[in-house]
């Protein structure tokens, strides 16, 4: 991934090593982490059943019928309005160490669980691609292509990160409010897996022809915007309308592909030189034109700020990710392979999963606590030697 001598001093050295190392980077995370996943919705199933034991009985036969070969795990839930429903899996773990309400929680919040897994792996593999394509298409000058990636880039940060806080504020709210009940627990993992099916599936296809689609995407420059109010390091929407610029078929296309624009010394007339491939004849020129949109594709500018929101964004989304299975104790519960799944729960003695530093019996992953990854200083205390 290193450029050849004339693109680094088209960028500046500096903007060239930072842009390089912002790539490898996420490049690096995507290598390092899974490289697939699985998820399961489990579809709540009505019953026409009035009482526990007929809701029961109701569901063990149409599973029976349906699929006798499979060893099922269900539970039924009551609700309000004195109708009953199930859920059933062929994918967890059978145990008689949960009650009926930790039953509950796990076939609310285990689907969660794996679709909140999936959607931030989907989030690191599309930031890794587009970054790779930004630094390939640099180093070959094509600035087209790395305008259009880096802006689809800075794009997909600036919604992972704001998508990612309300997530996390949901958990943290829910969390803090003590043990669920049954009720709370079916609403709430039933909002978030919309959120979640939202960030995955939501299109503006069809919406200029009067065919909106059923879930609808938010607008971009919603995302944008909200990246720009909280950023101070670089001035987001000057640097979007240049990305845009250059996509688009307007002046900062046209300068993509500038090698020259001078005048005569009497002022009659202005030369303009353009190339297909301006690199080397830029370069000659001494870079009298300013590659200003390369600039912008590049370092402090839109890759390197995407990539550390990404980084920030995955960070919170896997410790939410983690507090949930934790808190809800899920993990070790599933049969599915998937990433951020375990294959067996942490005993209270053992070093807790979510990378504190923590015994699990003295971390955070409780009901009634808030979702606050442990500070450094608290773990440092913990790490001393009681005196």
């Amino acid at each position: 991934m290193s450029f050849e001598e004339e693109v680094v001093q088209a960028l500046g050295r500096d903007r060239a090593d930072r842009v390089q190392a912002a790539a490898r980077q996420l490049m690096t995370l995507a290598d390092d982490d899974a490289q697939s996943t699985q998820a399961v919705v489990h579809i709540n199933v009505p019953l026409h059943a009035h009482n526990a034991h007929d809701a029961t009985a109701e569901l063990t036969d149409l599973l029976n019928a349906a699929a006798p070969e499979e060893t099922w795990t269900f539970v039924t839930v009551s609700h309000p309005d004195g109708t009953w429903s199930g859920k059933a899996s062929p994918f967890m773990q059978d145990t008689t160490a949960l009650g009926s309400r930790d039953w509950i929680a796990h076939f609310a919040l285990s689907d969660l669980h794996m679709r909140m897994a999936a959607w931030r792996l989907t989030q690191l593999w599309r930031a890794a691609e587009l970054a790779e394509q930004t630094v390939e298409a640099l180093g070959r000058w094509r600035l087209l292509v790395a305008a259009a990636c880096s802006r689809s880039l800075l794009e997909g940060a600036a919604a992972l990160t704001h998508e990612t806080t309300l997530l996390h504020e949901a958990w943290d709210t829910f969390k803090k409010a003590g043990p669920p009940t049954t009720d709370s627990l079916t609403r709430f993992s039933a909002d978030l897996n919309n959120r979640l099916a939202k960030l995955q599936y939501a299109s503006r296809v069809g919406q200029s022809a009067g065919r909106p689609p059923v879930l609808q995407s938010t607008n971009v420059m919603t995302y944008i915007n909200k990246l720009a109010k909280n950023t101070t390091t670089v001035d987001v929407l000057d640097l979007y309308e240049w990305l845009c610029d250059a996509v688009h078929p307007s002046f900062g296309s046209a300068t993509t592909h500038t090698v020259l624009r001078a005048s005569d010394r009497p002022k009659t007339h202005a030369i303009e030189h353009y190339a297909r491939r301006p690199l080397k004849p830029l370069a000659a020129s001494g870079y009298v034109m300013q590659p200003t949109v390369a600039h912008a594709a590049a370092a402090d500018d839109a890759l390197v700020l995407a990539a550390e929101v990404v980084d920030s964004s995955l960070s919170l989304v896997k410790w939410t990710m983690d507090d949930i299975g934790l808190t809800a104790e899920i993990h070790g519960l599933n049969r599915l392979s998937y990433a951020g799944g375990s294959d067996r729960s942490p005993q209270r003695s053992d070093t807790c999963p979510c990378g504190s530093g923590r015994k699990y019996k003295r971390c955070v992953h409780r009901w009634g606590q808030p979702s606050t990854p442990p500070s450094p200083t608290a773990e440092q205390q913990e790490a001393r030697p009681q005196s």
